[in-house]
């Protein structure tokens, strides 16, 4: 039972992985981005240290200090170019 839920866990967070269009919006593309936001050939955006990045402070380009949280942490907020999150749209 226990490796039934592990898998259900895992399958789960690719689903929701897989619903992130990679616009960057949620880490600052439209205004000042997170350093570790780097553009891909598609157009698209990763961040450099997602699979190891801890909440908290991050520099920007510009050198300011934005906080990493997780998505679900700002949700139901408003940030620059929200209205493109496919997260939002989902809700």
């Amino acid at each position: 039972m226990e490796q039934e839920y592990f898998y259900y866990q895992i399958r789960k967070e690719k689903e929701f992985e897989d619903i992130c269009l990679r616009c960057g919006n949620c880490c600052g593309i439209q205004d000042d981005p997170c350093v570790h936001l780097v553009e891909q050939p598609e157009g698209k955006y990763l961040c450099d240290i997602y699979a190891s990045r801890q909440q908290g402070k991050q520099k920007t380009h510009s050198g300011n200090l934005i906080k990493c949280v997780f998505i679900r942490e700002i949700l139901y907020k408003d940030w620059p170019g929200n209205w493109n999150c496919a997260y939002k749209k989902k809700q």
